[in-house]
């Protein structure tokens, strides 16, 4: 049985000359998860289009073709019916759409200076997934670190995840919560805001912290499981086992600093400054990074690499005690984003 993907029209703009291998990779590790054999993967172009087709040894579940109307850059999918002969025509049979678990404009709508590109975020986070050991998880649980103004966490929210996000940019938190606060009132969700303020011993870290939890009507709202849950952190991701239970996660997903426009606190004694190396920002927050995370869980992180080579970030990962995949597909994920950002995905898991 051969399935036919249509790529989505602007996604090739997203990566330029790289969309190909970038596609190719994320299919490949999805169809690993499937309970059959999937091999044959290409790119095709039909009537001038970009398609994405592969073999499977068997026709898919449902839950399985929920899964590849997941990846970052699906337009349509189909099964292709016949042409076993030189006379019999080719049909590409369309399979319906699964429905998002959360309304995918909640990510597209807020614009800000430095967001990263929604269909690489949404990459991210099936690269963590498909590595994982909970690529069944019904709710899997994400943690984005460097969560800026969410649109990490947004993503997470359309794939059906429960999601929290750390940011050391106060004013960028608040946003993010006025933001989602909105949207939820304008869609009409049935939802509960807490919000709280987290200290430390001596008042070594201060953090104001909000949950949400939602569900489109007041019935799926107060179903046991029901409600998936937003969580706004502002403070310090060197705390982030301090604001999170140890073993909580399933993925952790971050888009670190390019070294151009955008950074991070990361010592004490730093103040307000912010760095742009990110190898300095994952050395001082992997311990708690990795606390947080399940055994299993897998952590997906983007770089610039022309500030940070990528041997220096994996020997960190592995000194965390992290099992860092740098086999095929794992070595196809570089691309050029503009002059001064070449940009690649590390995934490593907590055994």
């Amino acid at each position: 049985m051969e399935y036919v993907i249509l790529a989505n029209p602007g996604h090739s703009r997203v990566y330029l000359e790289q969309a190909t291998q970038l596609c190719l990779a994320e299919l490949t590790l999805c169809c690993r998860t499937f309970s059959t054999g999937c091999n044959s993967f290409r790119r095709e172009s039909i009537a001038g289009l970009p398609y994405y087709v592969f073999t499977a040894d068997h026709r898919l579940t449902t839950e399985e073709l929920a899964r590849l109307w997941r990846l970052s850059f699906v337009y349509a999918v189909y099964e292709q019916d016949g042409g076993k002969d030189a006379v019999e025509a080719v049909r590409l049979l369309p399979v319906e759409k699964t429905q998002d678990a959360f309304d995918p404009m909640v990510s597209s709508i807020l614009k800000y200076p430095g967001k990263t590109n929604e269909q690489f975020t949404r990459l991210l986070i099936n690269l963590a997934l498909y590595s994982s050991r909970f690529a069944k998880e019904k709710r899997p649980l994400l943690l984005d670190p460097v969560a800026g103004k969410g649109t990490t966490l947004f993503e997470g929210l359309v794939l059906g995840c429960s999601v929290s996000g750390v940011e050391q940019n106060a004013k960028a938190v608040h946003e993010a919560q006025v933001y989602f606060k909105k949207y939820l009132e304008t869609a009409r969700y049935k939802f509960s805001l807490k919000q709280e303020r987290l200290s430390g011993e001596h008042k070594s870290f201060s953090s104001a912290v909000s949950r949400f939890a939602f569900a489109p009507n007041k019935e799926s709202f107060k179903t046991p499981g029901g409600p998936q849950e937003l969580t706004l952190v502002a403070g310090d991701a060197r705390y982030t086992d301090r604001y999170f239970k140890k073993n909580s996660f399933h993925l952790l997903v971050g888009d670190l600093p390019y070294g151009i426009a955008h950074g991070n606190v990361t010592s004490p004694g730093q103040g307000s400054s912010l760095t742009r190396n990110p190898l300095e920002l994952v050395k001082a927050c992997l311990p708690a990074w990795s606390r947080v995370l399940k055994t299993g869980g897998a952590i997906a992180l983007a770089w610039n690499t022309f500030v940070l080579p990528k041997a220096d970030l994996a020997s960190v990962l592995e000194k965390g005690g992290l099992y860092v995949l740098l086999e095929p597909p794992y070595d196809q994920l570089e691309h050029r984003v503009d002059q001064a950002i070449r940009r690649d995905v590390i995934v490593a898991v907590k055994q």
